[in-house]
């Protein structure tokens, strides 16, 4: 039996109707581009300049440059003397010093240009050194306060220096104390009935200071 027209072609858009419904298949996802990763420079990091400069204070010295910081106390003099010809590369040879003349003495003396080291030729008591000039082999030298030779006499009383003797005034006396750090066993020459004390010794021409000691004291009298 032939089907009629119009049933068949009710057909046909059932047929269009059920391929509209049907799923699409899923679009093919778009690859992404993943962005590039940032790499370490391989130029080297720059080294940050150094000004050198050596310390000199109450307990021994400090010495800083390119290759960094080292100290060294006047207890151990072997080490001191090491330091210093690090920085300036030399070792003098040492000088006898006469304590009193005529008579035999341990202590030698080494002498830098702008700096001497006394110490004993045991190295068994701590060594000193004196400071003539603002700097040794182009390393500038001060004390922690920032005074040098060459320092103002104002500069010396503005960080808290003191004369030697009671009776003289700071603002005139050649030999000018900074700090004081105690020393348990000794007495005071200059101020009977105190403990002795380590300081900084600035000796003065004019208002100008031409030299550092250090450690010097106030219960030795040599």
């Amino acid at each position: 039996m032939r089907r009629s027209l119009p049933s068949a072609l009710a057909l046909a858009v059932s047929a269009l109707l059920l391929l509209g419904c049907a799923p699409t298949s899923p679009a093919t996802p778009t690859p992404t581009t993943e962005p590039p990763r940032a790499t370490a420079s391989s130029s080297p990091t720059p080294t940050p300049d150094v000004d050198p400069q050596m310390v000199v204070s109450l307990d021994g010295i400090t010495v800083t440059d390119a290759s960094g910081t080292s100290s060294a106390d006047y207890d151990d003099p072997t080490g001191l003397l090491a330091l210093i010809e690090k920085t300036t590369g030399e070792l003098p040879e040492p000088e006898t010093v006469e304590i009193f003349p005529g008579q035999p003495s341990t202590l030698q003396r080494f002498d830098w240009e702008g700096l001497s080291v006394l110490a004993d030729s045991k190295r068994d008591s701590p060594a000193s050194l004196t400071v003539t000039a603002a700097d040794i082999s182009g390393i500038p030298v001060s004390t922690p306060e920032g005074l040098r030779v060459g320092s103002t006499r104002t500069e010396l009383v503005d960080a808290g220096a003191w004369a030697l003797v009671p009776e003289q005034d700071a603002a005139t006396a050649t030999d000018l104390g900074l700090g004081g750090q105690e020393v348990p066993g000794t007495q005071s020459l200059t101020h009977p009935g105190s403990v002795g004390i380590l300081f900084t010794l600035f000796v003065l021409e004019g208002d100008t200071v031409m030299r550092i000691l250090v450690p010097a004291n106030d219960f030795s009298d040599l």
